[in-house]
């Protein structure tokens, strides 16, 4: 039967684009900045700037181009960036890959060329001679498997294989710093408020998130850390629905918060139902703020004492001495800023507020943060000289 199965399976094939971000050579300065360019890369290739062209052209929707992107990754220190695309023609996979790096590329091109930030393609993507998958070797002796152990058995072998997060003993065994408690992450309905502690004020999900406030303000003794910035583990994408419920959470004992959104996911802008194109000034937007080089758009939510300010070019490397600029700017006008960036490895502004704000909390998601993402996650803020004082458990996405 397993046979039979994998015989009539449709096969998937997979193609590979390769790019190399930078000079092949050039000083240290360089290839490092060009090294962070290639994560800020990886970042944009899954968004619509990229998807929305590439679909155009290959004459595909966005949805079914993005469906077949299996993973984009790039490496800070080779500077190559691949693509890997999974799909059942092969011919079309190569296409799709090969048709997101030339759209990269002229992405690329629209900011005034830097040394650092171009791109090349080392080694394009080619029709697959065979496929990845299914795997009737593999198929047959877990029908096998199957048939021997029953339904129940079954479900106990693949509970004991299980590689993720699925409660807070876990996560205490894995992580060297303190457990700050669950949350559920899902959203209420019925309410048009974007604070559950006002949509739902005598919920046990409002009372979890008064409880992660008040651990945080007593976290450094009788100084509350002045900037808090919420992290999510690989692949996660909790950390928004949490900073702004914990934002509402302090809001509602008098605090002023900012809310600096850098996130590369527009979930805030839904959610709080502002557009970054607002003119300041007018409608739900304020008046911008400069620091340096870099504009945060304003946008206050009304009946709250919480102000969202958001990167206007998101994308653009952040240095370490900008954010430092920019928090102090953001607190001279709010008693506290709740933070939210990329996971901690999907771009290189992770690290940065990390390395900027007084603390940083890392979320991890029930049934889907991977075990083994959480100890390397904090090694790798701990590297970045982040001060982690402890991981949440979100149970449920609210995205």
């Amino acid at each position: 039967m397993g046979y039979l199965v994998a015989e009539r399976l449709p096969p998937t094939y997979e193609s590979e684009v390769r790019l190399l971000v930078g000079p092949v050579s050039a000083d240290r300065d360089t290839l490092q900045a060009a090294g962070q360019q290639a994560q800020n890369y990886a970042a944009v290739t899954t968004t619509a700037t990229i998807i929305v062209p590439a679909a155009r052209e290959l004459q595909m929707s966005p949805d079914e181009v993005k469906s077949t992107i299996q993973d984009v990754t790039a490496s800070d220190v080779t500077r190559f960036l691949s693509i890997r695309i999974h799909d059942g023609d092969r011919n079309r996979a190569a296409l799709i890959a090969n048709e997101l790096a030339a759209q990269l590329i002229a992405y690329s091109r629209e900011a005034p060329l830097q040394l650092a930030g171009r791109l090349r393609v080392m080694e394009a993507a080619t029709p697959a001679a065979e496929g990845i998958g299914p795997s009737a070797q593999l198929i047959v002796p877990l029908a096998a498997l199957a048939g021997l152990l029953g339904a129940l058995g079954l479900a106990v072998v693949v509970d004991g294989l299980s590689n993720v997060v699925r409660n807070e003993q876990e996560l205490a065994a894995l992580a060297p710093v303190a457990v700050l408690g669950s949350i559920n992450g899902t959203r209420p309905r019925f309410s048009k408020r974007p604070f559950v502690v006002e949509a739902d004020p005598d919920s046990r999900a409002a009372a979890a998130y008064r409880l992660l406030a008040t651990k945080i303000e007593l976290s450094n003794g009788d100084k509350a850390p002045k900037s808090v910035l919420l992290l999510d583990a690989h692949g996660g994408r909790s950390s928004g629905w949490l900073a702004v419920n914990l934002a509402g959470a302090l809001a509602e004992s008098g605090a002023h918060v900012a809310l600096i959104d850098h996130g590369n996911k527009r979930d805030l802008e839904k959610l709080f139902e502002f557009s970054s194109d607002s003119k300041p000034g007018g409608g739900s937007g304020g008046q911008p703020v400069r620091v340096d080089r870099v504009t945060l758009d304003r946008f206050p939510i009304g009946g709250s004492l919480v102000t969202v300010f958001r990167p206007r070019a998101p994308f653009e490397l952040l240095e370490l001495d900008q954010a430092g600029e920019v928090l102090k700017r953001v607190l001279a006008d709010a008693d506290v800023a709740i933070l939210t960036a990329p996971p901690v490895d999907s771009s290189p502004h992770s690290l940065i507020w990390s390395s900027t704000a007084e603390a940083t909390v890392l979320v991890a998601e029930r049934d889907h943060t991977q075990r083994a993402h959480v100890p390397a996650a904090l090694e790798t803020l701990r590297h970045a000289g982040g001060n982690v004082i402890g991981i949440v458990l979100c149970r449920d996405r609210a995205f």
